[in-house]
């Protein structure tokens, strides 16, 4: 992902609304409002990527959904796709 590590911390809270977001600021966990784990996200920063004299952080993210059910799997990723998503021209 096109984040540093303070971004993603920072937008994850606000794309989970109204789901716990604990952890960081490698291993983050994100629960239900049952307090059901439903994901946990680990991230890994990586050299930046260039091209001529602009650079672009890099963001390994891995999503481990374990046994979340599929439709709220579904949800956690309808969610996390809005939250970081990023607009265009």
């Amino acid at each position: 992902m096109g984040y540093t590590a303070t971004e993603f911390a920072r937008v994850l809270p606000r794309a989970m609304r109204d789901w716990a977001v604990s952890g960081g600021p490698d291993t983050w966990r994100v629960v239900d409002g049952h307090r059901a784990p439903l994901v946990v996200i680990h991230t890994r920063a990586l050299p930046e990527r260039r091209v001529g004299a602009l650079a672009l952080p890099v963001l390994e993210v891995t999503l481990d959904l374990g046994a979340t059910p599929e439709a709220v799997a579904a949800e956690f990723l309808r969610r996390f796709d809005r939250g970081f998503h990023r607009g265009g021209g």
